[in-house]
């Protein structure tokens, strides 16, 4: 399965953790965020989940309607999310900010949940901060030992001025993992929200998603763009089927009419 390019937040099990609840990515597998564009390897021994792609897809399309329609206003924002990096991918990011992650791949799943007003209010209201309430998220990771279990508990904090992210907090809670993996997570989410290793890119990925992928994918120019990309395929469609009636007829013509010929033909005589 081919991965899709990510930009993420730090190679610690939370760093982006908000930058993905909003960016489409959602509170999902803070484990490994990284702060660059990672370029999928090509093995992985954690394999993509079969309905990984199909649920971040799902989550992304309906947290950019609720964005763009601003509607339903009340109630909770909930997607089910897993996603899965490459070892490599994550070195990457670490590397890009003198960190160095001695661990392999990495798979994590949470259910997300945001009060749908705190979006709301978030996008429309001159300010605005909030918290989101305490997240489980389960991660699976690659170890010289074979794969092992990481838990983490996080509730991440935003700040928002005229509709764009300002300051984002990861707020790690407590982790449950094996050596040095949970220290390791712990001091990378306690750093970032110190001195924001990685502020700067969570933020940036947020405002991008907000305040640009969603219209571009989900917004009236991308929908008048799919309906007359439908209209077209349907006209090509219903085309290709007036051609291949009219090559029908004229195939059965010729038939009949060489019938006719081959009938109409004198027998020789004898």
């Amino acid at each position: 399965m081919t991965r899709p390019r990510f930009v993420s937040g730090s190679n610690v099990l939370i760093s982006t953790a908000h930058m993905h609840a909003w960016g489409g990515y959602a509170l999902v597998c803070t484990l490994v965020s990284l702060c660059s564009a990672a370029v999928p390897s090509p093995a992985f021994a954690l394999e993509p989940t079969e309905k990984e792609a199909d649920q971040l897809a799902s989550c992304e399309e309906k947290l950019c309607r609720q964005i763009l329609d601003k509607s339903p206003q009340k109630g909770m924002f909930r997607c089910d999310l897993g996603k899965t990096w490459g070892g490599d991918d994550i070195n990457k990011g670490a590397e890009s900010k003198s960190m160095a992650w001695g661990f392999g791949d990495a798979q994590c799943s949470v259910e997300l949940k945001v009060r749908r007003q705190d979006i709301l209010t978030a996008l429309t209201a001159p300010k605005h901060e909030f918290s989101v309430h305490p997240h489980e998220v389960a991660c699976t990771v690659e170890t010289e030992e074979g794969t092992k279990p990481l838990k983490a508990r996080l509730a991440p904090k935003l700040k928002f001025q005229n509709g764009k992210a300002t300051k984002v907090w990861i707020r790690l809670k407590d982790i449950d993992g094996p050596e040095p993996l949970s220290s390791f997570v712990w001091s990378t989410a306690k750093l970032e929200d110190s001195i924001g290793i990685f502020h700067s890119e969570i933020i940036k990925q947020i405002n991008k998603f907000v305040h640009r992928k969603c219209e571009r994918k989900y917004g009236d120019k991308a929908i008048a763009r799919k309906r007359r990309k439908a209209a077209a395929k349907k006209r090509r469609a219903e085309a290709a089927k007036r051609r291949a009636a009219r090559e029908e007829r004229i195939a059965k013509k010729k038939a009949r009419l060489k019938k006719r010929a081959a009938e109409k033909k004198p027998t020789p005589k004898e």
